[in-house]
């Protein structure tokens, strides 16, 4: 089933199945485009319903290509890569909606000394914010200091790691 498609150069198109290929439709009928003025000399792609003809920037073959290439490029945008040439790996990310007073980031990621949760946290429209930093292989909770400390943000945090431990910032 097609689910989604683009507009390049006035032309719909979408992706066929088995084997993948790009299909041209008209944008005002949604009608197949055929090869014009014949499949082998084909420059352009011609509309039987409205008679509308549309010229296209490459040559018949390598446009059939690129467009596959471009819907292709839309899932690919939508992937998650790890970085394996990286220190650090990011395993999940979370962050809390837009429209509250603060914000709060979190990254949890895979280093050489264990996993590593970073927190980044700091008021809306300010440029200074906390970085927190939570390694449970070490049970290390720490923060960067060129940043501003974490009781300048919250009033507590409590990291309870894997074997039940925790470690606690609070503002006294």
């Amino acid at each position: 089933m097609l689910s989604e498609g683009l507009i390049i150069d006035g032309i719909k198109w979408v992706i066929g199945e088995h084997p993948p290929k790009a299909i041209p439709l008209c944008p005002k009928d949604f009608i197949v485009l055929d090869p014009y003025p014949s499949e082998r000399y084909a420059e352009s792609l011609k509309c039987e319903e409205c008679q509308k003809v549309f010229s296209l920037p490459r040559e018949y073959n390598t446009e059939f290509k690129y467009i596959l290439n471009k819907l292709n490029s839309k899932t690919y945008k939508k992937m998650r890569f790890i970085n394996l040439d990286d220190e650090a790996i990011p395993i999940a990310e979370h962050k809390i909606p837009k429209n509250s007073k603060y914000f709060v980031t979190s990254v949890l990621t895979k280093s050489k000394i264990g996993l590593r949760l970073i927190v980044y946290a700091g008021e809306n429209g300010r440029e200074k914010k906390t970085q927190i930093f939570v390694e449970p292989d070490i049970r290390r909770l720490a923060f960067d200091q060129t940043n501003l400390h974490p009781t300048d943000v919250f009033t507590k945090l409590e990291a309870t790691f894997f074997d039940g431990s925790k470690a606690i910032i609070e503002k006294k």
